[in-house]
């Protein structure tokens, strides 16, 4: 499977970068899902189509869908709910859900719910997924949670196991530790292989590592949407700093909307030397990285004919 992720802080454009990309492999008998993660979702209008919170099928190769964020963060506190409930049983006695109804709002709960949802977009059996992203910052905290979660549970396997070698130099001493929960008695574990809780973290590790290898993957995509602009070209470079931090591998970078014009107005003298200044500097900063000029167009593109041009003319 192929991934396709258009990267760019809001406004740039790459909603319809992404629709054109998606749809142009589609063209070519590809079968491909196009994503949102963005909550600010317009990748239905691009589409002409109603995707939202469902995968809707375009044409024979192409389905489309916009995430639902609200209900991916319900389904992720209410699957970590259920996790710690069944690995922690005395939690039962607490209102543990209350301090999930709280953990809704809290920092960070938006970009685990994206990377959930990413994990399972990569166990379907479509040949390619084109992601469009959230703006920038958001995504590229994305991008790094695998690798620093993988940190922070190594440090929390090697608490655990602290924790069990004490239990088991305790039974060594008075013999196995028996717990009562809800009437029944229960041996607590002294063994990572009967422990629950290290069995959890070393499946979220695994998961964690199975998505820096695929994020890292020659399979794997990211193209960066932004304007020939100065600003945008410093934040082109925080992104691509950010990209090689997570070994991940920067396909293309798209300049969109383009002034391309055979006689340019006084009052565009400035807007077109600025980014003509601004492509040479990219070409001069990202040697190697293809770079493209996509045309600011007189009207946004809708529906899959007009995006099928785009793809022909500028994204091939």
């Amino acid at each position: 499977m192929q991934t396709h992720f258009f990267i760019g802080k809001g406004g740039v454009g790459k909603t319809t970068l992404a629709a054109a990309f998606a749809v142009g492999l589609a063209s070519e008998h590809v079968n491909t899902l196009i994503v949102s993660l963005d909550p600010a979702h317009n990748l239905g209008d691009a589409l002409s189509k109603n995707i939202f919170g469902k995968i809707v099928k375009i044409d024979d190769f192409l389905n489309a869908t916009e995430i639902d964020t609200d209900r991916l963060i319900e389904r992720y506190l209410t699957e970590t709910s259920n996790k710690l409930k069944n690995t922690y049983k005395y939690l039962s006695v607490m209102n543990i859900d209350r301090y999930f109804d709280i953990l809704k709002n809290s920092p960070g709960i938006e970009e685990y719910a994206i990377l959930q949802a990413i994990q399972d977009l990569f166990k379907t059996d479509y040949e390619a997924i084109v992601f469009d992203t959230p703006p920038t910052g958001i995504t590229l905290r994305v991008f790094a949670m695998p690798r620093i979660s993988v940190v922070w549970t190594n440090s929390l396997i090697n608490m655990r196991r602290r924790i069990l070698s004490k239990r088991k130099m305790v039974t060594n001493v008075k013999g196995p530790i028996v717990d009562e929960i809800d009437g029944e008695k229960v041996e607590i574990p002294t063994e990572e292989e009967t422990d629950p809780v290290m069995q959890e973290l070393f499946e979220y590790k695994k998961d964690m590592i199975a998505l820096i290898e695929k994020f890292s993957s020659t399979n794997n995509f990211v193209n960066v949407v932004t304007m020939a602009e100065e600003l945008a070209f410093s934040e082109s470079k925080r992104i691509a700093d950010a990209l090689r931090e997570n070994n991940m591998k920067l396909r293309k970078i798209y300049l969109n909307k383009y002034l391309k014009l055979s006689k340019v107005p006084e009052e565009l003298t400035g807007k077109v030397e600025e980014q003509e200044r601004v492509l040479k500097r990219m070409r001069e900063e990202f040697t190697g990285i293809d770079i493209r000029e996509v045309p600011l167009l007189r009207e946004s593109p809708r529906g899959s004919a007009a995006l099928i041009e785009i793809y022909q003319q500028y994204l091939l």
